[in-house]
């Protein structure tokens, strides 16, 4: 089944969620490439309801696993076993028949972190909290056998990160594709932690000065580089976007960067530090070069994020600010 806008309030009253007969609103929230996300309210009561597709709406064949809606279930449940209830949906029905989740909608007064940020408003402070939080999520399930098992599989993180992102560009770079297989055989192998496998600002909300995550279908145990490399890669995006405030754009990442490593306590620690910095180019050149590009109009800023990739990929840098520093300059000087 196919839940349609039209039919979504049946379906609440057979699942014994709504229990009103007064009106409802129903409202898409998502471009519906990937899920038909929907948010619902009626009186005294609201709900996100998701709903998986098993392929990416696009004209080419791009299947996902439509499993991955358990596995999202699955890891709320699991942060919501050390994280405030305030920062996470909570979830009201799995329906594993046509792979339907419904959760709780963020707070009412809540506002998309995205939004405020392309719009130019860039509050540090949550971006500090979102790197306390996931130092948080890193260090509660390190080396848990039990979050080893739930989440194993990394299917649909090799269909919707690894293919489209690593594999894309590699195929792309012929000259990089040695290094780029190192940095995803990590990704795929040496796995300690659960990954929540997209954290940006566009799957955080504000509510009250404090974050709010939402999205977590390509979450499983693995290797805790790629959270931080793809919040860092769209902030760096939002940077070449918009140069004239790039500079907060950048400090955004080196306060979410560091808070994080303030707070990680785990033995791998430093050796995610480095090696996020490769996942970092790896993202960033598939910005430009992956199966779903970003939109940047500047030829001139194509060209330099390529460079910053490709750079970033076989970089030694080490320091956070070093990394901020060299986009930053590169940017300016070309």
């Amino acid at each position: 089944m196919n839940l349609e806008k039209k039919a979504i309030s049946q379906y609440l009253k057979r699942k014994k969620l709504r229990t009103d007969e007064g009106p409802i609103r129903v409202q898409s929230l998502s471009d519906g490439l990937k899920n038909r996300v929907y948010y619902v309210e009626a009186a005294n009561q609201a709900w996100i309801v998701k709903q998986a597709h098993s392929r990416v709406q696009i004209k080419e064949r791009w299947w996902t696993d439509r499993r991955r809606i358990f596995a999202e279930k699955s890891c709320i449940e699991r942060l919501a076993a050390f994280l405030a209830p305030e920062v996470l949906p909570e979830v009201l029905l799995e329906d594993r028949t046509d792979f339907i989740l419904v959760t709780t909608p963020p707070p009412h007064n809540a506002l998309s972190w995205e939004g405020d940020l392309v719009n130019g408003r860039i509050d540090l402070q949550i971006a500090v909290q979102c790197g306390e939080l996931l130092a948080t999520v890193h260090n509660e399930t390190a080396n848990s056998s039990e979050v080893a098992d739930e989440l194993a599989s990394t299917k649909a993180f090799e269909q919707l990160r690894i293919d489209p992102h690593y594999n894309y560009i590699a195929n792309a770079y012929p000259d990089l594709k040695k290094a780029i297989a190192v940095h995803t055989n990590r990704l795929l192998k040496e796995g300690f932690c659960l990954v929540l496998g997209d954290l940006r600002p566009r799957n955080v909300w504000v509510a009250n000065g404090q974050p709010y995550w939402v999205d977590f279908a390509t979450a499983h145990y693995g290797y805790p580089t790629f959270d931080l490399a793809f919040y860092t890669a769209d902030m760096c995006i939002k940077a070449m976007q918009n140069t004239a405030q790039k500079a907060a754009y950048l400090e955004a990442v080196n306060v979410f960067w560091n808070s994080y490593f303030q707070n990680a306590s785990y033995k791998k620690a430093e050796e995610v530090k480095h090696q996020a910095v490769h996942d970092l180019g790896c993202l960033l050149l598939s910005a430009t070069d992956g199966r779903q590009p970003v939109a940047l109009d500047d030829e001139r800023i194509v060209g330099l994020s390529r460079r910053i990739s490709q750079s970033l990929i076989l970089t030694g840098l080490g320091r956070i600010e070093e990394v901020t520093e060299f986009v930053n300059r590169t940017l300016i000087d070309g």
